[in-house]
């Protein structure tokens, strides 16, 4: 007696035959199978695109996948940011978007853009606080202190005690970074 093939064996030969295809630099076959509705081609093509630093091909092929999708979804968030693109990561936070929110974040971070992250942080606060907290960057630290941290208010203290004890030794960053930052005084 034979049996029929379950969904979820055929599900998972196609993503084995997706990933190989991928590992196998087959980016035309997977092209064509994500073309015709395979989903695992379809991811497995993004992946392989980025890696091969073509972030903003493998944004359009991931992103009809990302609203349904958790992986998928992830890396459309790490891919735009990446790309320099806070406008469509905020779309995406703004519908819902979990990873996009914490991307987002990490991209204003990374950016300097601090009012926007006080901002979109206090606007998230229960979705945003635990990202906050993990932050070793002194204005990310600093951020979380003023917005009542208390763990984060005496490592601030500490690295301004080390901070301003440099730069009365003479160290020339601190110097110039207290220099530059009087209200950190």
């Amino acid at each position: 007696m034979v049996l029929p093939v379950s969904p979820d064996a055929e599900d998972a030969a196609r993503w084995w035959q997706a990933y190989q295809l991928a590992e196998s630099d087959q980016a035309g076959e997977l092209a064509e199978r994500a073309g015709r509705g395979d989903e695992h081609a379809r991811q497995q093509l993004a992946s392989w695109l980025a890696d091969r630093g073509r972030t903003q091909e493998a944004i359009e092929v991931i992103r009809p996948l990302a609203d349904g999708e958790n992986v998928a979804e992830l890396w459309l968030a790490r891919w735009l940011a990446e790309g320099d693109r806070p406008d469509e990561l905020r779309q995406r936070a703004d519908g819902g978007s979990y990873p996009a929110l914490h991307e987002l974040a990490g991209w204003l971070a990374a950016h300097r853009r601090q009012d926007e992250l006080r901002d979109l942080v206090t606007g998230h606060w229960e979705l945003l606080s635990a990202w906050l907290a993990r932050q070793q960057g002194m204005r990310e630290v600093r951020l979380a202190a003023e917005l009542g941290d208390e763990q984060a208010r005496r490592r601030l203290a500490g690295w301004l005690a080390r901070l301003r004890g440099r730069a009365a030794a003479g160290n020339e960053h601190a110097l110039r970074f207290l220099a530059e930052n009087p209200d950190w005084r």
